[in-house]
């Protein structure tokens, strides 16, 4: 076991590094991520997230009004956001991760990765690339989603975008608590695994993986529930791509976003 990381006392979460699970492929999940009076405090001012663009089509992001007065309002919102737009963040997904970047082929050395608070905006998380790159590579910047997922939601099996090193959530309902039918967060040893590894929504548990070319997970469709699937997801991203990614033709990617627009009208 590697040392625990000196700032871990520090912080809102359990920062200490942990074994990988390697299958399906390297992920670390741990129960009980958040100091518990820290966690029933957030729970307890989860906010109610507006109709917006997004994986669940309800979501509060870094720069909306909402967001912005949930930091200001909540000191263990702010505590979280903190914690996770940091260098010492930077350095537990390094020390986590490390060896399965290396492994896998991350395009970027990252020896002297550091973070810069940079703030993507709603029209570049939905781009496969940002609109204008203005950081080094090795410039590393978070971001800490707010997510709701409603009756119907669902995710098919995918990767995350290119950019994209580390993908965490942090699940802040429980699936039995909610009466929740789906909703499950798979993960996949190929695209077409017939026997993926299921997490199952759970207070206060988080799972973490970097994203490389065989990070598929996927999300099965919440069919009833009493309560939202509430929960945070975070990135740690490059601005530039950090893994190879199959090339989509153009009527494919045009076909997702007729798609999305559909959707998103109808609700």
């Amino acid at each position: 076991m590697k040392p625990a990381i000196e700032f871990a006392q520090e912080a809102s979460c359990d920062l200490s590094p942990r074994p990988l699970t390697e299958s399906p492929f390297p992920h670390v999940q741990i129960n009980n991520f958040i100091a518990p009076g820290k966690y029933a405090q957030l729970c307890k001012s989860f906010p109610t997230c507006p109709p917006k663009v997004g994986p669940t089509g309800y979501s509060l992001y870094w720069g909306d009004d909402g967001y912005e007065q949930l930091l200001h309002s909540q000191p263990e919102w702010k505590s979280l956001f903190d914690t996770f737009h940091s260098q010492k963040f930077v350095e537990w997904c390094r020390q986590q991760f490390l060896e399965v970047w290396k492994r896998d082929g991350c395009r970027i050395e990252m020896s002297g990765a550091r973070y810069v608070p940079y703030c993507e905006d709603r029209l570049d998380k939905e781009r496969g690339t940002l609109r204008k790159v203005e950081h080094e590579p090795d410039e590393l910047w978070v971001r800490m989603d707010i997510h709701q997922g409603q009756l119907g939601y669902d995710r098919p099996i995918h990767l995350d975008h290119a950019r994209r090193l580390v993908s965490m959530l942090i699940y802040f309902c429980d699936q039995t608590e909610n009466q929740m039918v789906g909703g499950e967060l798979f993960l996949y040893s190929t695209k077409k695994d017939p026997a993926p590894v299921k997490v199952t929504p759970q207070h206060n548990r988080m799972i973490a993986f970097p994203c490389t070319t065989r990070s598929y997970h996927s999300v099965s469709k919440i069919v009833s529930q009493r309560s939202p699937r509430n929960y945070v997801q975070v990135h740690l991203s490059s601005s530039v791509d950090v893994w190879p990614r199959e090339t989509i033709p153009v009527w494919r990617r045009t076909l997702g976003k007729v798609k999305r627009t559909f959707k998103d009208a109808l609700g």
